[in-house]
C-alpha cells in the first residue's frame, strides 16, 4: 500500500507540475522607435530585430525568430513578432468592417478565431481579435489583431506568438499600446505660408537625443563622415532653412576650447552664448551663401561635442530664427 500511495502521489505531483502556467519572459530595457517617414512611436524591448519600411514596422524578439516566421522550422527559436503598419482608406472604410474581413480571412485560412472586442490605439477607438492554428505539428502561432482609422488611414497593429511565447510576451503587446503615438496630421492655417516654421511640433527621439521640432519639417539622417557619430538634418519646403545636429568625441576638450579651435573656419560675425541640454552653449552667427543667414551652436556633454547648425533665409529672419531657436531649447542629451 506504501508503494501504491507513493506512485500515486509522484503522479499527482507530475500532473500539478504539467498544469503550472509557463513563466512570463522578463524585458530590462526598453528602446523607442521613431522614423521620419513612418511617423508613429512606440517602445520596444530593447535587443529586438526591428524591419523598417515605409509604411510598416515589424520588430521581431530575435533574427532566429525572424526567420522561424518565414520558414516555420521547428529547430529554430520561438518567439513573437509586433507589426504595425498602415494603409490609406480612401473609401473611409470603418475599422470595424476592416478586421471583419481580416477575420473572415483568417478563417476561411483554417485558423481558429474568436470574436470581435472592443480595444484602444492612442486613444482611438479600435476593434480586435485572436486567432491561431499550426503551421506545422510542431509550430503553433496565436495572433491578436487590432485596427482603427484615423485621417483616412487604417492603422493596424499585430501581435503574434509562436507556441508558448505569444503567452510569455503578451506583457510587450501592453506596453507597446500604451506607448504608441499615432502621427497627427500638419494643419496648416488658412492664409499662412506652409513654408513658414508652424507652432505645431513633433517629436524625435532616439538613443542619442531627443528634441521637438516644427511639424511642416521632416528629419533625416545624414551621412557620418570621419569621427562623427550621428548626424541628422530637419527641413521643411525651402531647401536654404535647415537645422542640422552631429555628435563626435570631444576628446576631453571643453566647450571654450572647441569653439576657440572653430573660430577661424566659422569667421563669426558675431557670437553668443546659450544652454544646450543644460551645458553651457557657445554659438557664432556668421554668413556663406548670399541672403541666406547662418548660426552654429556648439556643446560639450558626456565627453562628446554636439553640433547644431542653423540656416535660414534672411528676409525670412523674424520667423525662422525663433522657431530653431525652440528646437535648441528642447535639445535633451541622453
Amino acid at each position: 500500500m506504501r508503494n501504491i500511495s507513493v506512485a500515486v502521489l509522484l503522479a499527482v505531483f507530475a500532473l500539478l507540475q504539467g498544469c503550472k502556467p509557463k513563466a512570463s519572459a522578463t524585458v530590462s530595457e526598453w528602446d523607442q522607435f521613431q522614423d521620419p517617414y513612418f511617423k508613429v512611436t512606440f517602445s520596444y524591448p530593447k535587443g529586438w530585430v526591428v524591419v523598417k519600411d515605409t509604411r510598416k514596422v515589424s520588430v521581431f524578439s530575435s533574427a532566429e525568430t525572424m526567420d522561424k516566421f518565414f520558414d516555420f522550422d521547428e529547430r529554430k527559436k520561438d518567439g513573437v513578432k509586433i507589426e504595425i503598419a498602415a494603409e490609406k482608406s480612401d473609401s473611409m472604410q470603418d475599422y470595424v468592417k476592416y478586421i471583419q474581413s481580416y477575420k473572415d480571412d483568417r478563417a476561411a485560412a483554417g485558423f481558429t478565431v474568436k470574436e470581435i472586442e472592443q480595444a484602444k490605439i492612442d486613444g482611438q477607438p479600435a476593434a480586435m481579435f485572436t486567432y491561431s492554428g499550426n503551421y506545422n505539428e510542431a509550430t503553433k502561432v496565436t495572433a491578436i489583431r487590432i485596427a482603427t482609422l484615423k485621417d483616412s488611414t487604417i492603422y493596424s497593429v499585430e501581435f503574434a506568438g509562436l507556441n508558448a511565447a505569444f503567452d510569455q510576451y503578451r506583457f510587450v503587446l501592453d506596453s507597446v499600446l500604451a506607448t504608441l503615438v499615432l502621427p497627427r496630421p500638419v494643419i496648416i492655417p488658412k492664409g499662412v505660408d506652409p513654408s513658414l516654421p508652424l507652432e505645431q511640433t513633433e517629436k524625435f527621439s532616439n538613443a542619442i537625443l531627443e528634441l521637438q521640432y516644427p511639424a511642416n519639417f521632416s528629419p533625416s539622417e545624414m551621412p557620418k563622415k570621419g569621427e562623427v557619430e550621428f548626424s541628422m538634418r530637419l527641413m521643411g519646403y525651402r531647401q536654404d532653412c535647415t537645422m542640422d545636429i552631429d555628435v563626435r568625441p570631444a576628446k576631453k576638450l571643453t566647450v571654450e576650447k572647441v569653439a576657440d579651435q572653430n573660430v577661424k573656419i566659422y569667421k563669426p560675425t558675431s557670437r553668443g552664448t546659450a544652454t544646450l541640454s543644460g551645458e553651457k552653449a557657445i554659438y557664432f552667427d556668421y554668413s556663406v551663401v548670399k541672403g541666406v543667414n547662418s548660426r552654429v551652436y556648439f556643446a560639450v556633454k558626456n565627453d562628446k561635442i554636439y553640433r547644431v547648425t542653423m540656416n535660414y533665409y534672411t528676409p525670412m529672419k523674424s520667423s525662422f530664427l525663433p522657431a530653431f531657436e525652440k528646437v535648441v531649447a528642447s535639445i535633451r542629451v541622453k
